[in-house]
């Protein structure tokens, strides 16, 4: 199976040049599945989410999807409150924790934005304790020899390399790690830092350094977790704009496409 994994789009502070011919590159990758994890607006106004539902139309794939922290409104504070994923319902989708099984693969995705959280940081993540509960559950669900993959918009693992912009983790991410290892997760795709990389994490919970960037491949048990740039977003952290091409069969791998001299490339491992 192939997933294009696409991250932070964040229509309203685009680059509309690259935004115009994104679509096709997508389309060019002829890909089973595009997962989107999150940010497809800058402030959540309708005037965003209605350019990233004209992007999504283009793309002429399913695309699974879940909301960031920016798709809640930041500047209109009653809908923030009372009605915060209203615009993105109407427009990106009606699920704001999609399940899909499809050829062979079982997505899941969890909601980490939160409309409020007790710091001044509104935008960091969270992944609560019912949330982990209902994973069983969910993936009960899904065929006993289906590949698991879990898609959240917020990172569970920091990169090996120093970052430009300081940030957390989502909250209990060391917590849904070990969770997700029992469940027999193999897979968890995630944006939010702007930043392209793949680490794993083993079923004992040890944290292993992965490829920081370009191709990373798994063969089997440790849990890929993979992060996805800013795709078309003026809002870089010292990385080129990017997105993911995951190929799932009997091993799982992951490589980077990259804005880079104006056009796309396939990065190539460091």
């Amino acid at each position: 199976m192939k997933i294009v994994h696409i991250s932070d789009l964040h229509f309203g502070h685009h680059d509309p040049a690259l935004a115009e011919g994104f679509a096709d590159e997508i389309k060019a990758q002829h890909a089973d599945i595009i997962v989107a994890s999150g940010d497809f607006t800058q402030i959540g106004t309708e005037s965003e989410f209605k350019l990233a539902r004209q992007f999504l139309d283009k793309l002429e794939t399913p695309v699974f999807a879940v909301p960031g922290n920016h798709d809640v409104p930041a500047v209109n504070i009653f809908r923030r409150f009372f009605d915060p994923y209203g615009l993105y319902k109407r427009y990106i989708s009606p699920d704001l924790e999609p399940f899909l099984e499809t050829k062979g693969v079982a997505l899941l995705g969890m909601r980490t934005s939160r409309r409020a959280r007790l710091e001044w940081n509104w935008g960091h993540g969270t992944i609560s304790r019912s949330q982990l509960a209902e994973l069983k559950q969910r993936f009960d669900e899904a065929s006993p020899d289906a590949v698991r993959v879990i898609v959240a918009h917020h990172p569970l693992l920091f990169p090996t390399e120093p970052m430009v912009q300081k940030t957390k983790r989502v909250k209990r991410a060391d917590e849904a790690l070990e969770y997700f290892a029992r469940l027999g997760v193999r897979l968890v795709l995630s944006g939010h830092f702007h930043l392209s990389y793949v680490r794993t994490h083993d079923h004992s919970g040890r944290v292993q350094t992965g490829e920081p960037s370009g191709v990373s491949e798994s063969a089997a048990a440790p849990i890929l977790v993979a992060q996805a740039s800013s795709a078309i977003s003026t809002r870089l952290r010292g990385e080129s704009n990017a997105y993911n091409i995951i190929n799932i069969g009997e091993s799982i791998s992951v490589a980077v496409r990259e804005w880079h001299s104006g056009a796309w490339r396939t990065k190539q491992s460091a």
